[in-house]
């Protein structure tokens, strides 16, 4: 029960962070002047605070921060840090923006769709190098490759997470509407298991571990990799209030260090790394945050990936993630800016030199 209850929570949130438009600029203009107001100068002897907000509940695809704030690295660079978890009622975009927390952790798309909007908002690190999505499906279905997705029934959340498999689609000449049937997925991976969709999305760190979980072989399997593909979109980065940042660099360049520091510990180490997620909140086995650790660990730090890199922003990425959110996303207010105003290294640069 606990397995549905993470998958439903994962696909919820996915939805509900790509949505447009889930909220006014101004709703909480209040708690915005108040934390611009504050004077967040160090006194001595004093930490200063910094609050991080999740996209989602404490686990181990947040490894790196609890394990930074467990070892105390925040503490080292004078930082009190204050990790608030997400949910599907809570907007990073709209928390950042707001003031009601310093640094969010979105998906790239996501943070375009907000900047779009007209929200200053500003990407410092890209902590996820690959996308998680997959394509899955049974082997004796008979998918080999994309194009045998002709005929079959296809499985996605949709609410933003289907960009990548459209372009999947268009690579190789598939109509979404002649071609094959789309298909609402639900909030577990039992529709795959009983047959009713040929194919279904997963992120690698979750879906596909609760397939495995449930008895399911990956000998049995055939996988469809967005990044092998060439159809991938960026995920999981850190961002900030433009304005916030460029009155407190020298304190978001000791949170990226802190951070980085904890992220590369985490990634060498995951199996200790979900042991710290899971001390923080056991509402998920222990063995599912090993798991999603060890699977998270590849895509901050993919294989032959230096690991002093950890954070960089592949613009290159990033334009495709943009280019392909122009394409797929109809409602998006305008075409993403992908520049220095709206993914700068800057601070990154600043914190591994």
């Amino acid at each position: 029960m606990k397995k549905k209850l993470l998958a439903l929570g994962l696909a919820v949130l996915m939805m509900g962070t790509m949505l447009i438009g889930c909220g006014s600029k101004t709703s909480e203009t209040t708690a915005k002047d108040a934390t611009k107001s504050e004077d967040t100068t160090k006194k001595d002897g004093e930490l200063e605070k910094v609050t991080l907000q999740l996209k989602w509940l404490p686990q181990s695809q947040f490894m790196g921060y609890y394990v930074a704030a467990a070892k105390g690295y925040y503490k080292d660079e004078g930082i009190d840090i204050q990790i608030l978890p997400g949910g599907s009622d809570i907007i990073p975009e709209q928390n950042v923006y707001n003031g009601v927390a310093n640094i969010g952790v979105t998906w790239v798309s996501s943070l375009m769709t907000y900047q779009a909007q007209g929200y200053d908002l500003q990407e410092i690190a890209q902590v996820f190098q690959k996308s998680g999505m997959l394509l899955v499906s049974k082997k004796e279905k008979g998918i080999n490759s994309p194009k045998d997705l002709a005929g079959k029934k296809v499985g996605n959340w949709f609410g933003g997470n289907e960009y990548e498999l459209l372009a999947l689609l268009s690579k190789y000449n598939l109509d979404k509407e002649k071609d094959l049937k789309l298909v609402q997925q639900d909030f577990t991976m039992d529709q795959l298991k009983e047959g009713s969709v040929d194919a279904a999305s997963a992120m690698t760190y979750n879906e596909f571990g609760l397939l495995l979980e449930g008895g399911m072989k990956k000998e049995d399997l055939n996988v469809i990799d967005m990044n092998n593909e060439s159809v991938a979109m960026m995920e999981d980065c850190l961002f900030v209030n433009s304005e916030w940042a460029g009155k407190n660099k020298d304190l978001l360049v000791r949170f990226l260090k802190a951070s980085i520091k904890g992220w590369k510990d985490a990634v060498q180490d995951p199996e200790a790394a979900g042991k710290t997620v899971y001390d923080v909140d056991k509402s998920v086995s222990l063995d599912h945050q090993v798991y999603m650790a060890k699977e998270v660990a590849k895509l901050v730090a993919p294989q032959g990936f230096d690991t002093s890199k950890i954070g960089q922003i592949d613009m290159n990425a990033i334009k495709q993630t943009g280019d392909f959110l122009k394409l797929y996303n109809k409602d998006l207010a305008k075409t993403p800016v992908v520049d220095d105003t709206t993914f700068t290294s800057k601070y990154w640069e600043e914190a591994t030199k």
